[in-house]
């Protein structure tokens, strides 16, 4: 997003959360009822650009939203959107882009008033995980031919041991294909569930588990090298050899074996 598209989703943002304070316990059902919308609006293009269209002005933009979903969501998610639609996007996509965080991150405050925040953290990861450990149910949740109810219920059969908001993250997810990725929908969630947390995730790939002392020494290193608090999610991949590749922001650490006898051939094969 551009910096004006930037600045209303922050506003917009904040806002909402002030109303979630209040509304303590209706986050998932919120957050539903804002995918809809999202839904709604990307299977419309037309209506899309209708809402976001500079040429109309602001108030004939939210009589279009209130024309279109009142009756359909809460009186709250309808005055969000009608919110939105007042503001000036930058960039096609960017109602839509708004949406999915602002839901997304609505499903996050509801763990983190329950005190789930760091369980539906670590959970989204595992989930990553899993899903790409087991390519046979990541294609089965991913193949859009496939109604969504039916991958829907997939989900919500095979992770029902997890937290409520990490289950309905990764039904959005699967909802999301075709934009992302499960495996790129499921990471962003994470950063965001890591934002709200206000420290940083690191995501480690080692070839062997790593002790809880080095588990410590490392997030110690990381922590004094950026300034904040680290979490590390840790995978395991044997092909690395030995070493660590660390990923953390947009910074990339790769000090693996398997990285450095790639190096070293190439420079005695040139």
């Amino acid at each position: 997003m551009r910096a004006s598209s930037e600045a209303a989703l922050a506003a917009a943002k904040e806002r909402w959360n002030a109303l979630l304070v209040e509304k303590a316990s209706g986050e998932i059902g919120f957050a539903g009822e804002i995918f809809a919308v999202a839904d709604a609006l990307c299977s419309s293009a037309a209506v899309c650009r209708s809402l976001t269209d500079p040429a109309r002005n602001a108030e004939d933009r939210t009589r279009l939203a209130s024309d279109i979903f009142a009756g359909k969501v809460s009186g709250e998610v309808l005055d969000l959107l009608k919110g939105l639609v007042r503001e000036h996007w930058a960039g096609d996509g960017d109602l839509l882009a708004c949406l999915d965080e602002i839901g997304v991150d609505t499903v996050l405050a509801g763990a983190q008033r329950a005190g789930r925040l760091t369980d539906v953290e670590d959970e989204l990861y595992r989930t990553m995980r899993t899903l790409r450990d087991e390519r046979e149910l990541r294609m089965a949740i991913s193949d859009s031919h496939r109604s969504f109810a039916d991958r829907e219920a997939l989900v919500r059969r095979v992770f029902s041991t997890g937290a409520p908001e990490t289950v309905e993250l990764v039904v959005h997810a699967a909802r999301r294909i075709g934009d992302a990725t499960l495996a790129q929908s499921l990471a962003r969630f994470g950063a965001l569930a890591a934002e709200r947390s206000r420290h940083l995730v690191a995501t480690v790939i080692a070839a062997l588990p790593p002790t809880p002392e080095q588990e410590a020494r490392l997030v110690s290193i990381l922590e004094r090298r950026y300034g904040k608090d680290v979490a590390l999610h840790v995978s395991l991949d044997p092909s690395i050899l030995g070493g660590l590749r660390i990923a953390i922001g947009n910074d990339v650490i790769d000090g693996t074996l398997a990285t450095r006898l790639a190096a070293v051939h190439e420079e005695i094969t040139k």
